[in-house]
């Protein structure tokens, strides 16, 4: 992906995008509001002719950061959500292969599903301090129900650097 205009990133990564809404912070999503005028553009990634918004693996995508010397903040999956129920497990593997192999970035990862960041990464007995220092992991919180929920969560997940959005 290109230069992002977000102000706190350099570049977008989007090896998944698409979601489904859950919470109340999904009922003005601007990623499904991009995909719909994306997917009307040819050669956009998003032109597949898939149900709208719906979860899409895009393997072209997952080597692109080794692509990048000069080091970026990078917004990972701006477009959808890494944990989401239905991305495979080897998926985010992978995904976090390519983040551990191109270390001169430091990886965004901004979720509404912290129970599934915390069983992954819990499963895989990752120490996110040590084995990932370049991986940041936030919550979205959209009001106080979603941070009494999620935060926790969070707080109890490894990761070297979290946040709140």
């Amino acid at each position: 992906m290109g230069k992002s205009k977000i102000e706190w990133c350099d570049r977008t990564w989007n090896p998944v995008t698409g979601c489904t809404k859950f919470s109340d912070g999904c009922l003005n999503c601007y990623a499904e509001r991009m995909h719909k005028r994306l997917e009307h553009i040819k050669g956009s990634g998003y032109d597949d002719g898939q149900p709208h918004f719906s979860i899409r693996l895009h393997p072209e995508r997952l080597e692109e950061p080794l692509k990048w010397k000069k080091p970026q903040r990078v917004f990972v999956c701006s477009m959808g959500d890494l944990f989401h129920e239905a991305v495979h497990d080897s998926w985010i593997r992978d995904v976090f292969h390519i983040m551990d192999n191109a270390r001169q970035h430091t990886f965004i990862l901004l979720t509404k599903r912290p129970k599934r960041a915390k069983w992954f990464l819990g499963y895989d007995r990752i120490d996110m301090a040590k084995d990932y220092p370049n991986i940041w992991l936030g919550v979205t919180v959209e009001n106080q129900q979603a941070a009494d929920e999620r935060i926790p969560l969070l707080l109890q997940t490894p990761a070297a650097k979290r946040f709140l959005s």
